[in-house]
């Protein structure tokens, strides 16, 4: 069968069956909310309890594996997990092959069903097919029909930095592309699995089926991601149009109507999506030869009660969520610091990026410091520096004077390495505060953290600036020692409950960030910065929120995007921004 004759089928047999699949798709997620989620967010804290840590950071990972305890809560977490997204997968496979046997399973069945499948792979495969659900196929952006996937996604600071130069772009663009083909190669493996296929031989049998099937595959996922698009699109006019105008024609009544018409686009999203994942499933059960027609028409649809109540659940609980449209500002200003100065503008880490941010006026200038052989202070961040400068050359075994002549180039600027003390007399002279990031290259020597200090205070820049360290022993060091330093802590990962430690402040990547985490901090008495921020709708959610600082390669919107919150006057806005949100967009 062609890719062609199987969109056929799948429109023929979703169109008959519509209701039957919303049904599933509605009780699907509301099961997924009210069972699996809670039962995975209370095996992570009971993890983090028993290793005596409060949350599962880049830092404390090796504490976490040194209690076997922990490390066996967190295999029935990741086995937890994967078995609710199987049976999420499993659930529209197996509704369809239902179908066609002239059928219409109760939500029980499916369930019990594909509980059977996930059962069926315990052992040391399902760790391969955690991998398939929760890394492959979101980094794919086809996580379809498996809610616990969504929010998955690479941190942008990576992407960020790829892109930074040609050979980046290229290694980036290259990757995408080859996650985007593997996904297409393994579509057929969650049908696979539900057959009692082994996760290896199902991986090898998806990729023999789709062999000649990749560019019809491909086509069919550009035309569903297009065609969800406009739909989406089409929603967020029509809901965010309605509340322009509320706005403007009654303001005490667009509230209320953004609160409802936000539940309602919650819910229309997830039935969206499950007739979505539904026709994808009919699609790969006939491409695989598992049925081969539209299938007697059953006759008395199941569970319309139950369906209906899960329905209004879910609308509560979006009119829920959406009460937050209704949250006055935080009353808090939102720093935006210039990551590694104006890199538009110039080369980063260079003087001139930091006149060029402070040009725009960006609120606070971060840069990264390295110790050179001889012990000066230097503003670069690679450890290397075949990135910036195209030599192969380590900054540990370079003298400060090698360092600061050699140049650097980024896009068409071009520039030279400063030292620190140079960058802190710029920075005074123009009035910009710092936000200076320790980095280390395993070879430092002498007194880096007091060399740091020190030059702040040269050029009294201590008060006002800050100073950050991904490693939590130093940033206890310079708050022991320089308690006058606002000092912070560099976090790549985190879930769990917010640990400051010592420290003033946290940075956070930005994929971390909770409101609860905000909450959280600021009862503590810690600011909460976010890196690298650079795409504007989530600079407006962050700025909404109250978070103290947002640092961003693109400090010219960022500034844009805070003047415009500012202005805001209705909630139409916060509306655009919440929906694009729950879109993906």
């Amino acid at each position: 069968m062609t890719v062609g004759d199987a969109v056929v089928t799948a429109v023929r047999v979703v169109g008959v069956h519509w209701r039957t699949w919303l049904r599933t798709a509605v009780m699907l997620q509301v099961l997924a909310g009210l069972v699996a989620g809670p039962v995975i967010v209370l095996l992570l804290r009971a993890a983090l309890a028993t290793a005596g840590v409060p949350a599962l950071t880049e830092a404390s990972i090796g504490q976490l594996v040194r209690h076997p305890p922990a490390v066996l809560l967190l295999m029935l977490l990741a086995g937890v997990a994967t078995t609710a997204a199987l049976v999420q997968h499993a659930a529209f496979v197996l509704l369809g092959r239902a179908l066609f046997e002239g059928r219409i399973p109760r939500i029980r069945e499916l369930a019990a069903d594909g509980l059977a499948v996930a059962r069926g792979l315990v052992g040391p495969h399902l760790g391969l097919v955690a991998l398939y659900v929760f890394v492959l196929v979101p980094l794919g952006g086809l996580q379809l029909g498996a809610s616990l996937a969504r929010g998955i996604e690479l941190p942008p600071f990576i992407a960020g930095e790829l892109q930074k130069t040609p050979l980046g772009t290229s290694v980036w663009l290259v990757g995408y592309a080859a996650v985007l083909l593997v996904n297409l190669r393994l579509a057929f493996v969650p049908v696979l699995l539900t057959t009692g296929t082994p996760p290896a031989a199902a991986f090898s049998a998806s990729w023999r089926l789709s062999r000649r099937r990749v560019a019809g595959l491909a086509a069919l996922a550009a035309a569903l991601w297009l065609g969800a698009a406009v739909v989406t699109g089409g929603l967020m006019l029509v809901t965010v149009g309605l509340a322009r105008v509320m706005d403007a024609v009654w303001p005490p009544a667009a509230p209320v109507v953004a609160v409802s018409a936000l539940a309602a686009a919650q819910a229309l999203l997830v039935v969206g999506g499950g007739l979505l994942a539904g026709f994808v499933s009919v699609v790969l059960l006939a491409l695989s030869g598992a049925i081969a027609g539209p299938g007697p028409a059953p006759t008395a649809p199941a569970g319309r009660r139950l369906a209906a109540g899960a329905l209004a659940l879910l609308l509560a609980g979006g009119a829920v969520n959406a009460t937050a449209l209704l949250a006055a500002g935080s009353g808090r200003t939102t720093a935006v610091v210039a990551h590694r100065g104006d890199t538009y503008g110039a080369v980063e880490n260079t003087l001139e990026s930091l006149e060029a941010a402070a040009t725009l006026g960006a609120d606070v200038v971060e840069l990264d410091v390295l110790q050179a052989a001889d012990g000066g202070l230097v503003v670069v961040h690679d450890t290397n520096l075949r990135r910036i400068a195209g030599v192969n050359r380590e900054v540990a075994a370079m003298t400060t004077a090698e360092l600061t002549a050699t140049t650097v180039r980024q896009g068409d600027h071009v520039g030279t390495i400063p030292t620190f003390e140079a960058f802190a007399a710029r920075a005074a002279e123009l009035g910009v505060p710092l936000l200076v990031e320790l980095k280390s290259h395993g070879r430092e020597h002498g007194d880096l953290v007091g060399d740091v200090v020190a030059v702040l205070e040269q050029h009294d820049l201590v008060e006002g600036s800050l100073v950050q360290a991904f490693d939590r022993e130093t940033v206890t060091e310079i708050e022991s020692r320089f308690p006058e330093v606002t000092t912070g802590w560099v976090v790549a990962f985190s879930r769990g409950r917010l640990d400051p430690g010592v420290a003033d402040f946290v940075t956070m990547e930005q994929t971390s960030y909770s409101p609860a985490v905000l909450r959280q901090a600021h009862a503590a008495g810690v600011a909460v910065y976010l890196w690298t921020v650079t795409d504007p709708v989530r600079m407006r959610v962050f700025i909404r929120d109250g978070v103290d600082g947002l640092i961003t390669g693109d400090p010219r919107s960022a500034l844009h995007e805070r003047s415009a919150v500012d202005g805001e006057a209705g909630v139409a806005d916060r509306l655009a921004d919440t929906l694009r949100a729950l879109a993906d967009w």
